[in-house]
């Protein structure tokens, strides 16, 4: 004898049951659902909570009341799973929605850093506005994307750019430079780890990125499930733009400008003018009340150690105050930039050839681009260098440091360090091994005890 239904199911309207039969029968609904949509109809036609509960595959009818009683309130969405125990969700409808306009909104590259959302760029901008969320994290961001059916999309294009075949010239043996030895990577990584915290020289890098050309770049980009930003699959060639940067990897700063072309009569007066504009920044030099002529011109040349094509130093030198670190380029070895550079306290740092990955600007400029390039389609260099100046001054607004090597690489310093190697292998081990004595070491050690 079955109880009374103390709240019995109300009556289905014709589209409440037709919504419940569709998500009974589908195959991508959550199982859930599934069972919940079954439920309800075996109810809806007379059976009771425990013979509904059996062809729900549930075994409990108390769960199938609790089901009826919340339809009656909320109608289909009792379908979805109410929070099961633990702490409540902070954000409510309103704050979705929040979170939602925030991702259509189109990203302002000066303003937010950015020309398309990432998790932390989105978190970065709610964050920071006045109606946003303080305290939003990437995984509630990514949460609300994923169930409003945004993804993670590649960039498309209707079909595949054309290839031009050029037919290169020939060129004659790659010569190796002889200032390609270890010991500039050596200098290098020294200005770095100790040219600021120990001697108080303010380290930066100069480097110069593109051209980047007016075509479609690839990208990823939140966007709706199956509608991926697309880009036209031709394109005109307008011409390209370069980008100039200066970068304090202590600070995360960067200075840059866009140009058109990058020759030696652009860069090096826009160069004097930054670094001159740095150079007022730094505090007075303290070296010459403290060092002889001699001991100052020995720490300029401490940075020309191991080199064996070393810069001619003027006879008069300044208190060094700032360390340069820049590709092994003709046009960076001019007397002229070099010799005021001297009169003024850089020292110039060169990276060996095929080693430009020892300047950090690169990782700077890789990081630029792709913030103001990656899935839009620039139509001029003009616009190309609006776009990575803005993302450079987005980027100022909040700077990273960057530290060479990091956290890992002092890790696996200090590992190392505990190690012992066997025989030249791989093997090592935490404890040095007793070894024994040769026939001559016993010879020594005896003689050594008998005198």
């Amino acid at each position: 004898m079955t109880r009374r239904q103390k709240d019995p199911l109300r009556p289905l309207t014709s589209e409440e049951r037709g919504w419940l039969v569709r998500i009974s029968r589908s195959h991508a609904e959550p199982a859930a659902h599934v069972a919940r949509a079954k439920a309800l109809l075996a109810v809806a036609e007379g059976k009771s909570y425990t013979a509904a509960a059996k062809a729900a595959g549930r075994r409990s009818g108390d769960a199938v009341s609790g089901l009826v009683s919340r339809f009656n309130r909320e109608g289909l969405g009792a379908l979805q799973p109410s929070h099961g125990g633990g702490r409540q969700p902070i954000y409510a409808a309103s704050e979705w929605e929040r979170i939602l306009a925030e991702a259509r909104r189109k990203p302002d590259r000066e303003k937010d850093g950015t020309a398309t959302w990432s998790l932390s760029s989105l978190r970065r901008a709610l964050r920071q506005a006045p109606d946003g969320l303080p305290e939003v994290s990437t995984y509630t961001i990514w949460k609300v994307l994923k169930e409003a059916g945004f993804e993670w999309q590649r960039t498309r294009s209707w079909c595949e750019t054309g290839r031009v075949k050029r037919k290169r010239k020939k060129v004659g043996r790659w010569l190796r430079s002889p200032i390609q030895m270890p010991k500039p990577k050596n200098l290098i990584e020294r200005a770095y780890r100790k040219g600021e915290k120990f001697w108080g020289l303010s380290v930066w890098g100069l480097d110069q990125a593109g051209p980047f050309q007016t075509i479609p770049y690839p990208g990823s980009s939140w966007q709706l499930q199956g509608k991926p930003a697309r880009q036209p699959h031709q394109h005109l060639r307008n011409g390209t733009g370069k980008l100039m940067t200066l970068f304090h990897p202590a600070t995360g700063r960067v200075r840059v400008k866009g140009v058109r072309s990058c020759t030696n009569a652009v860069l090096h007066p826009w160069l004097k003018e930054q670094l001159t504009a740095i150079l007022q920044t730094l505090p007075s030099p303290r070296q010459p009340l403290l060092l002889s002529p001699e001991e100052n011109r020995a720490v300029w040349k401490s940075w020309q150690e191991g080199l064996t094509v070393r810069v001619t130093l003027p006879e008069e030198l300044p208190p060094l105050r700032m360390l340069l670190v820049m590709d092994n380029l003709t046009g960076h070895k001019t007397p002229k930039l070099l010799l005021w550079m001297f009169a003024r306290g850089i020292m110039v740092l060169y990276t060996p050839l095929g080693a430009s990955w020892l300047n950090m600007t690169e990782s700077m400029q890789r990081i630029l681009a792709r913030r103001a390039l990656e899935g839009h389609y620039p139509k001029s260099p003009e616009e190309i260098i609006e776009w990575l100046e803005a993302a450079a001054r987005g980027w100022n607004q909040d700077p990273t440091p960057f530290e060479w090597g990091g956290r890992r690489a002092a890790r696996r310093e200090r590992a190392r360090r505990r190690r012992h190697a066997l025989g030249g292998s791989g093997a090592c081990t935490r404890r040095p091994l007793r070894r024994r004595r040769t026939v001559l070491g016993k010879w020594r050690h005896a003689s050594q005890m008998t005198h």
